[in-house]
């Protein structure tokens, strides 16, 4: 099916998480994030690391990252912060080349992103839509930072539904991260609307409902 069928057309986002519309055809479905359980590789991970303190995670994604000065932001933004933070620096920037982080971050270049984010308290972004999908499934909000492409979009829609805040990449310093990350963490009302959607995700139905749907739509059903 195209993209601008007239018979179905599927959107892996929950319905909590799009803008209302006035006139959204009945073919649109919301189902949530296509994802099949046991989908992802296992990651190697310091786990012995993690001291305890309250988790912060940050990615950039896997390709557009090529932005190593923000993870020095980042970590700048969460060094004395009674908390963990743990760095996700995706393809194209390695752990070594940041050198030494204020904070003593945890770098690696992949990280069990949902194992991560199910332990952690605030999860910093550049909003792509499969890393704000994978935190807001485990009910974590988040300061989005968006960068390119649908980034924006994304953010927005964070910030619309109350599951964080976001910072425009070319207005980022460390003290306005720091203030967001402290504004997230503190008020329990952004963790209330990430949960929100987080039901919103599971009553979706994901792959397998959006199988279902195809082979309805199709004609194939038992």
């Amino acid at each position: 099916m195209d993209a601008w069928s007239g018979r179905l057309q599927i959107s892996q986002q929950p319905d909590a998480f799009e803008f209302p519309r006035r006139e959204l055809p009945q073919h649109v479905r919301f189902v949530g994030p296509l994802r099949l359980p046991g989908g992802y590789q296992a990651v190697p991970f310091p786990w012995e690391r993690l001291d305890g303190r309250p988790l912060i995670y940050a990615s950039l994604g896997t390709l557009q990252n090529l932005v190593a000065g923000t993870f020095r932001v980042i970590a700048e933004a969460c060094d004395g912060l009674d908390a963990q933070l743990v760095i996700s620096t995706g393809h194209g920037v390695t752990p070594e080349a940041l050198g030494d982080l204020p904070g003593r971050p945890i770098v690696v270049s992949y990280a069990p992103q949902l194992d991560l984010l199910r332990r952690s308290a605030v999860a910093v972004t550049h909003a792509g839509l499969n890393t704000v999908l994978d935190a807001l499934a485990s009910g974590i909000p988040m300061v989005a930072v968006p960068v390119t492409n649908e980034q924006p979009g994304i953010a927005a829609r964070v910030v619309w539904v109350g599951a964080g805040e976001a910072i425009a990449h070319t207005r980022l310093t460390p003290q306005a991260l720091r203030a967001a990350v402290l504004r997230v963490r503190s008020n329990p009302s952004y963790r209330t609307a990430a949960e929100q959607v987080r039901d919103s995700i599971q009553a979706g139905g994901g792959a397998s409902r959006a199988a279902e749907m195809i082979e309805q739509s199709l004609g194939l059903g038992g």
